[in-house]
């Protein structure tokens, strides 16, 4: 392969060669600790009630749950599971409060009960960061300055427990979302929930800095 080449060509070489087996090692190794891969679209239009979602499976042929509102003048959502049209998760935003506030309730199989929770947003700066408080697991939910990827972890501990990346269509059109989930630690529903409230908190802020802008 290397034959009648010079040193510098050769470094070259090897090198794009190394870059390419460590590319494909994190994809490999990316690709065994998954453990739920969805694509989350968000409803293009929705009328006097939060925004609706439809979570589809990694290739988005089959629909996995729908995220569907009730008429509010804030969030409310429910987690409906499909095919079976099951109702397994529900949020409640406090609208009175000054930053994000919601309890969540969270259908538990295990012992056929629902688990109640809460999801409220931090004051930050700079970036994003919420707690999400459930069956005694505080998991916190953070986006960096400029970064469309959202991250989970437990509190005060530093393994990703599962992420979401906005993609960079959302800018011009509906959001979509590619959400990933590494551990099942954690019902995938608290995950869904999640983003579905940081959304909902993204787009009335930017509703609210509009109104601003024009009324300057």
């Amino acid at each position: 392969m290397f034959r009648n080449q010079t040193p510098r060509k050769i470094f070259i070489q090897a090198s794009l060669c190394t870059l390419l087996l460590l590319i494909l090692f994190n994809i490999f190794a990316r690709s065994q600790n998954v453990t739920g891969n969805y694509v989350i679209t968000k409803d293009f239009f929705t009328i006097l009630k939060a925004g609706q979602f439809s979570v589809y499976d990694s290739n988005e042929q089959q629909l996995q749950y729908r995220i569907q509102s009730q008429i509010a003048l804030w969030q409310i959502i429910e987690l409906v599971s499909y095919p079976s049209n099951q109702i397994i998760a529900k949020l409640h935003m406090q609208w009175l409060a000054l930053l994000y506030n919601a309890n969540i309730s969270i259908f538990d199989s295990s012992s056929n009960q629902w688990i109640n929770g809460r999801i409220r947003r931090h004051f930050q700066f700079f970036g994003d960061q919420y707690t999400i408080e459930w069956n005694g697991q505080s998991i916190v939910m953070e986006t960096k300055i400029f970064s469309l990827t959202t991250k989970f972890h437990y509190q005060n501990q530093e393994t990703i427990l599962a992420q979401f990346h906005r993609r960079w269509i959302s800018l011009i059109w509906t959001n979509k979302y590619d959400l990933e989930i590494f551990s099942k630690e954690i019902p995938d529903a608290i995950y869904i929930l999640a983003l579905a409230a940081k959304d909902h908190n993204t787009a009335q802020s930017s509703k609210s800095s509009r109104a601003t802008r024009k009324t300057r």
